[in-house]
Order: structure tokens, then C-alpha cells, then sequence
């Protein structure tokens, strides 16, 4: 039997396809804002401690769950004029003076490539543990940063809950922190970013 050389055509549509290859278990989860949706930053300084939280977090998140780490991409956009701390003034002065925004409404991570483990899948009602790496743009600037994220995926494979924590340093994004709020207002943020994603629209 003889075996025919592919001709242009043919090699063109397998050029095509090839970026999709072995993604065909691959799924879509959405973030819709509200319920288990929560982003709470952490600020720890010499002469007060607060939080910041909300719950206005949309986005997605597709990878195919029997091979994470080749499949997985992710969008998240948090509406940062939603934080709340608990204190008008104290909100009114973060939104203003220092995320301001007016300007830069949205915080968006974008990504990710998946560090460890290597090989790693997801399986019903079990959680895994990724290091992951992304795209973090806030107040204008966009830096690569590095995250634990632990995973779990439904029975059924319906949604997956995810939480994420990771440290941002607000010099890293050209975010002011005036002499009177040195003592009051961390350098240093630890962000805590959780939701259940659904397949469901």
C-alpha cells in the first residue's frame, strides 16, 4: 500500500489544529459577582490593622481537568471601587488618593501557567494545591506575580472552588502612601481572592 504525501492544503488545516490538540475534555467556569465570591486584602501596620473586602469579582477559568497545567487559562476583573473597610473616610481616601479610581476602575489578573505540581489534574471532591503564574495589572501597571491557589472541582464536574493568596507591594504599582498614613497603611498588602466558578453561562 502506498501512503500519500499531505499536500499544502492538508498541512495547513493541521497547522491550524494543532494548538488545540489534546484540549477536547477542556471546560469553561464562569465567576459571577456575589455568593462565594470574595477578594479581601489584609494591610498590617505599625499603628493599625484593616481589611478591605468585596465581593464584586467577575471572570473565567478553562482547563481541561485531567491535565491542568497544559490546558488552564484565566481572567479575573475586581471592580475596585466596591472595597469596602468598614470606614467611610478610610474608603473615600483609598479609592481617591491612592487606587483612584476614577481612573483605574478594575484590578484584572490574566494567565496562568501552571509551576507545580507538574502533572497534576483535577478529580471530584479532591483539592490540589498549584503554583501558578500570571499577568496582575493594577493602577496602571501590570507585573508578573506568583500565587498558591488550592482547587476543587465538584462532583460531576459542574463548578470548581478555587482560593488564591498572594502579596502585593503597593510601590510595585506606583500606589502613593502619604506621610500622615505611613504608620497606618501597610507597604505591604496580602490579598485573599476565592469564588466558586460554575460550567453553567
Amino acid at each position: 500500500m502506498r501512503f500519500r504525501r499531505p499536500g499544502r492544503v492538508q498541512l495547513a488545516v493541521l497547522a491550524l489544529l494543532a494548538p488545540f490538540a489534546g484540549t477536547a475534555g477542556a471546560a469553561t467556569f464562569t465567576v459571577h459577582r456575589g455568593g462565594d465570591t470574595k477578594v479581601v486584602f489584609t494591610s498590617k501596620a505599625p499603628t493599625e490593622t484593616f481589611e478591605g473586602r468585596t465581593d464584586f469579582m467577575e471572570g473565567r477559568l478553562a482547563l481541561d481537568p485531567a491535565v491542568v497545567g497544559d490546558s488552564v487559562t484565566v481572567h479575573l476583573e475586581v471592580d475596585l471601587a466596591s472595597l469596602d473597610t468598614g470606614k467611610k473616610l478610610r474608603n473615600r481616601h483609598m479609592r481617591e488618593n491612592h487606587l483612584e479610581t476614577s481612573k483605574y476602575p478594575k484590578a484584572i489578573f490574566d494567565g496562568a501557567t501552571v509551576l507545580s505540581p507538574a502533572g497534576a489534574k483535577l478529580e471530584p471532591g479532591r483539592t490540589v494545591t498549584f503554583e501558578i503564574e500570571g499577568t496582575f495589572a493594577l493602577h496602571g501597571v501590570s507585573r508578573r506575580l506568583r500565587s498558591m491557589a488550592e482547587v476543587t472541582l465538584a462532583a460531576g464536574g459542574a463548578s470548581l472552588t478555587f482560593v488564591a493568596t498572594f502579596p502585593v507591594v503597593l510601590s510595585d504599582y506606583s500606589i502613593r502612601r502619604p506621610e500622615f498614613l505611613f504608620l497606618k497603611l501597610a507597604e505591604l498588602q496580602q490579598l485573599r481572592v476565592s469564588a466558586t466558578a460554575s460550567s453553567a453561562p
